[in-house]
């Protein structure tokens, strides 16, 4: 990249500039209430690269959004499905379920804005730069909380599973987005200190942050971007070796800080003895199983429109005897209850509980056609593998969280998309 900046390089700046507070944890963002609404700085750099991407499509129209048309409509109709469902009958907390959908909408224009910033090369490494550079931030925060050096939310607690300044599965999304951008570059035949960043930070924070879904998700995207690089005859035995080799690594980084939830679930599952202490067992696998059934129950008793964006927490009563009955083995707090409003903890299985067949139907077409767009984009395939490997990674961490407005995993889905539309239309 030219070291001398010029008056077209503004949009991409700003965006890249928008990364470190929406990949930052609120806790660490300043606060506005205004009535039922937040306002945190992340919110605010969200508006920014929106306003940079308006300012771009002064300078080159609308005509960057055209290739994307039908993700656009998709996504509009999803989002709209989603606010209709807020008025489910019987109606409530009305102004609560609002707030979250404005939000999921405010993140989602993420998708369209780099459609119009990401117009030239140069453009898309400044945006590349950004997030590299502050995956390496995120990782080296990690890296010192596992050290015991700096204190994370619960205080020093070094030789964890660690948030950074994110959050666990944000800090995984922020890594694996990082690993896929590396993952592309090696099947490509991209090379320099910005690939070198991107595989070094993601496969670090993959394995601090230790998401077994997120994990899930960079395997397969190994997979596609092995294929991408294969079918443009990019890709070397040499550097599928590396690609898998890093994976690897990231695996056993990821199981070893995960071993005692793994041995916890292979008890759960009956395949050995369970620990001998599970009073706090919470947030585990077998409990996200356990959510999960609840989950589709509520689904089953709605199929078609389910019970209203958000509502499946406040949904479980009617099947918490079947699920203490079913899973007897969880601890009292694992389970459900006013105290504890876990949610169904699953993107995918809140998606269907809360808005039905008809808003998973929706949903998944979104995350198709993206996933489309991207696998066919002929010229680009550094950027079309890049795409393809940031979708299949954020879908595999919303496995780990239900429906959560305004946080970096949402920002990964919409950017990994918007690469997606920028991928089928060319950069100049």
């Amino acid at each position: 990249m030219e070291a001398r900046l010029r008056s077209e390089d503004v949009p991409a700046l700003v965006l890249a500039a928008a990364i470190p507070l929406i990949f930052l944890h609120v806790r660490y963002q300043a606060h506005l209430a205004v009535g039922p609404l937040d306002v945190y700085g992340s919110d605010v750099a969200v508006g920014a690269a929106v306003l940079a991407a308006l300012a771009a499509a002064r300078q080159t129209g609308l005509s960057g959004l055209r290739a994307g048309r039908p993700l656009w409509i998709a996504m509009a109709a999803l989002l709209g499905y989603w606010t209709l469902t807020c008025f489910w009958r019987p109606v409530e907390a009305l102004s609560t379920h609002l707030v979250t959908d404005a939000k999921v909408i405010e993140y989602a224009l993420l998708a369209p804005a780099a459609a119009l910033v990401l117009i030239r090369r140069r453009d898309l490494t400044i945006f590349l730069v950004g997030i590299v550079g502050w995956s390496v931030a995120a990782t080296v925060w990690g890296l010192l909380q596992f050290a015991g050096i700096v204190v994370e939310f619960e205080g020093k607690r070094p030789g964890q599973r660690e948030v950074s300044f994110l959050g666990i599965h944000d800090f995984a999304a922020l890594s694996g987005m990082a690993l896929a951008i590396g993952f592309a570059a090696l099947a490509t035949d991209k090379r320099g200190r910005l690939v070198a960043a991107a595989l070094a930070a993601g496969s670090l924070g993959s394995m601090l942050a230790a998401s077994i879904f997120e994990y899930s998700g960079v395997l397969l995207a190994a997979a596609l971007i092995c294929v991408a690089g294969r079918r443009v005859h990019l890709l070397t035995l040499r550097r599928a070796l590396a690609i898998w080799v890093i994976a690897g690594v990231t695996g056993v980084g990821v199981l070893a800080l995960r071993s005692y939830d793994l041995s916890h679930f292979l008890a759960f599952l009956g395949i050995k003895p369970a620990p001998a202490d599970t009073s706090s067992d919470v947030q585990t696998g077998s409990q996200r199983t356990m959510l999960g059934y609840i989950g589709v129950r509520i689904w089953w008793d709605h199929p078609i429109l389910g019970v209203g964006f958000e509502r499946s927490a406040n949904r479980y009563q009617p099947y918490l005897a079947d699920a203490i009955k079913r899973y007897p083995g969880q601890p009292a707090q694992a389970y459900p209850s006013p105290e504890h409003p876990w949610g169904v903890q699953n993107f995918w299985v809140q998606a269907l509980a809360d808005t039905g067949i008809v808003g998973l139907a929706l949903l998944l077409s979104v995350f198709g056609i993206g996933l489309s767009f991207a696998w066919r984009a002929g010229p680009e395939a550094f950027l079309s593998a890049t795409a393809v490997g940031v979708i299949v990674v954020a879908a595999g961490t919303w496995n780990a969280i239900g429906i959560v407005a305004g946080v970096p995993l949402e920002a990964v889905t919409w950017l990994g998309l918007g690469l997606a539309a920028v991928a089928r239309r060319g950069l100049t």
